[in-house]
């Protein structure tokens, strides 16, 4: 609905406690399905940009789009015509561009990674902006030099989202649900 009356939308992934209580994963194996997940909405999404720009341009005549071999043949239809001049760098899903919620409606909770890039900002001493665009991706954080780099997969550290959200949501999980940890509760209430 949202994409035929041209409305930015933005995703909720809910039900991340059935990633922790239920399937039982860790919390880099839920962000490795997260990315599947987001994977697959971006590609019905940009399946429906294709067609809407490819109906677009047959609507509007496109006789570049059409190629006649022969006026007594059928007409050959150029797929591509059109995709190139239409940017389609702002319709896809990705948490750092902050049109991606994560949530649990059932214990009434949700967060973008912008929440947790002004958290850990102050404490880190990063910029919150630059820490809101490497939160999500293949950058870790090295404690030491108190930076931020590419490359955690190659490396074998964990992702900052994993790092820095996951696992305090998994602890968080941990001591309320599953431990019901009263010391650990309330430190998480301060």
């Amino acid at each position: 609905q949202a994409w035929l009356e041209n409305i930015k939308p933005c995703l909720v992934l809910n039900k991340i406690d059935r990633l922790i209580l239920e399937l039982k994963l860790t919390p880099l194996e839920a962000y490795y399905h997260l990315i599947q997940i987001l994977e697959q909405v971006n590609a019905i999404t940009g399946t429906l940009f294709m067609s809407s720009v490819l109906e677009e341009t047959a609507r509007s005549g496109g006789d570049d789009a059409l190629k006649r071999e022969n006026d007594d043949v059928d007409h050959v239809y150029d797929w591509s015509a059109g995709l190139e001049e239409k940017d389609d760098s702002l319709i896809y899903f990705s948490p750092d561009q902050g049109n991606v919620i994560f949530a649990s409606a059932i214990d009434g909770w949700g967060f973008s990674i912008g929440h947790f890039a002004s958290l850990f900002a102050t404490k880190l001493g990063i910029k919150p902006d630059l820490l809101r665009k490497t939160l999500w991706g293949d950058y870790y954080f090295h404690a030491k030099s108190k930076r931020i780099f590419k490359g955690a997969q190659a490396k074998a550290k964990k992702p900052l989202f994993v790092q820095f959200v996951l696992e305090n949501v998994w602890a968080v999980y941990e001591a309320v649900i599953q431990s019901r940890n009263k010391e650990k509760i309330e430190k998480i209430r301060c």
